[in-house]
């Protein structure tokens, strides 16, 4: 980490080579072949609710790593539903398909955080972006939807609707579960989109899980004691810089997240 911090100064350098740049493909792949879609860890392939936005079920995910906490206490989603005002199966939706990203641990209704969850939960607070990155080492441990959205995007972009249908295949559900899956990702920072909802990939789509996220998870004082930064810096970018550009220069942040993948991926390991 102290590798990252210094010299990195000036975080104009990061955008020189991207900011501004279009995606790698303006226009849409054409259709690929049938893509072999790989279990999950658990042996089942999980989709994400259609009954709640992405972020929605973002939220009820937190909602229930904070209620079962550092004593991993067993939540009800009957209770998380309640509570948070959603129907039962969003509630157990949102939590199932959790549990095969590797955020929680359980079934029929009852469910406790994992250690990667609590992880997640705890880093949102202090940092999202961090918390972000972090999700996306459980995505490249790897989730099924991540090979099969490599292997989808490998020709170009593609509308988030078609790969969507791609991560979608043949299970059931409703079109939504497949987009909602692409939201995740990019949630994950594994793919970009635009506002024309045009998907590509991000580096961290074909990078190997571990080493990134990992590397950016610095204790409290420790990243002020080897670099006289406060502990909330990031390459130079305080949280709510990140924040900041998340929200109002999305072209800028991804360009940021890429250059800090690629950035990582030469640390000797």
């Amino acid at each position: 980490m102290e590798i990252v911090l210094k010299g990195l100064t000036d975080m104009e350098n990061l955008f020189s080579a991207a900011e501004g740049a279009l995606p790698p493909d303006a226009g849409t792949a054409e259709p690929a072949g049938a893509v072999a879609v790989p279990a999950g860890s658990s042996g089942t392939r999980t989709t994400p609710t259609d009954r709640a936005s992405q972020r929605r079920q973002w939220g009820l995910a937190l909602a229930a790593c904070y209620c079962s906490g550092a004593s991993r206490h067993t939540v009800a989603s009957a209770e998380l539903a309640r509570s948070e005002k959603v129907t039962a199966e969003t509630a157990t939706q949102t939590l199932r398909f959790c549990c095969e990203v590797g955020l929680f641990n359980g079934g029929r209704g009852k469910f406790t955080v994992t250690e990667a969850g609590w992880a997640i939960a705890q880093r949102w607070q202090e940092d999202p972006v961090h918390a972000r990155l972090l999700l996306q080492e459980q995505f490249l441990r790897p989730h099924w939807s991540v090979p099969v959205a490599r292997a989808a995007l490998l020709a170009g972009c593609l509308p988030a609707e078609e790969l969507g249908k791609r991560l979608l295949g043949d299970l059931p559900g409703k079109l939504r579960r497949g987009r909602y899956l692409v939201e995740w990702l990019e949630w994950a920072l594994l793919v970009h989109r635009d506002q024309q909802g045009v998907v590509w990939p991000a580096p961290a789509l074909n990078a190997q899980a571990g080493p990134m996220a990992t590397a950016l998870v610095v204790p409290a004082g420790a990243a002020q004691e080897s670099s006289g930064q406060e502990p909330d810096d990031l390459m130079g970018m305080t949280n709510r810089k990140l924040d900041e550009l998340d929200r109002l220069q999305p072209q800028r942040f991804r360009a940021f997240i890429d250059n800090l993948t690629q950035l990582v991926k030469s640390l000797p390991a």
